[in-house]
């Protein structure tokens, strides 16, 4: 298993991905090759994606966070002194997981966002159907500190979601570093 920069030969794999995984907006290989940001991909000896990291600068707070204005101003206030990061989308096949290949893609991305962020946020989403965020060990592993648990986060952006079985309603836990 190697982890890799994005390159657009990996976006439909992406794409699929996150489609399966994750309970967002739909992406397309347009979606995913459009982001942009910094993004690395876990390629396994097939040369299949089995995990996905991604974040950009976050350069406008209210778009990024629509919602829950009131209960985020500390966080707002925290990510507009300085260059901050959005952890957008983070993922790892569940056949694939326990294997390190979380911990490779997150020291990845890390390595590349540290030099020029002074803050990275990510939002942990707090599955209803297990009431765990899966990737939270894994952040708190690599210094990330919880900020704020925001229940019925997702609900506001009306998305379908696999845990919920329909509209997504699942809390979120945002850490940062």
């Amino acid at each position: 298993m190697n982890i890799y920069p994005y390159e657009k030969k990996y976006a439909v794999q992406i794409a699929a991905l996150l489609n399966d995984f994750l309970p967002f907006e739909p992406e397309t290989t347009d979606t995913v090759d459009q982001a942009g940001g910094i993004r690395y991909v876990a390629v396994n000896e097939l040369n299949e994606v089995v995990g996905y990291i991604a974040g950009y600068e976050i350069k406008d707070f209210n778009k990024e966070f629509p919602y829950f204005l009131e209960e985020l101003q500390s966080l707002k206030e925290l990510v507009t002194s300085g260059i901050s990061y959005y952890t957008s989308h983070f993922v790892v096949h569940p056949n694939e997981r326990k294997k390190g290949i979380g911990t490779k893609l997150v020291r990845a991305y890390l390595e590349a966002v540290q030099p020029v962020a002074k803050t990275i946020v990510t939002v942990g989403w707090v599955q209803s159907d297990t009431n765990r965020w899966a990737a939270e060990r894994q952040f708190a592993a690599q210094g990330f500190e919880p900020f704020i648990y925001m229940p019925r986060y997702f609900e506001p952006y009306q998305v379908d979601c696999p845990s919920c079985k329909g509209l997504c309603y699942c809390d979120a836990h945002i850490f940062v570093k």
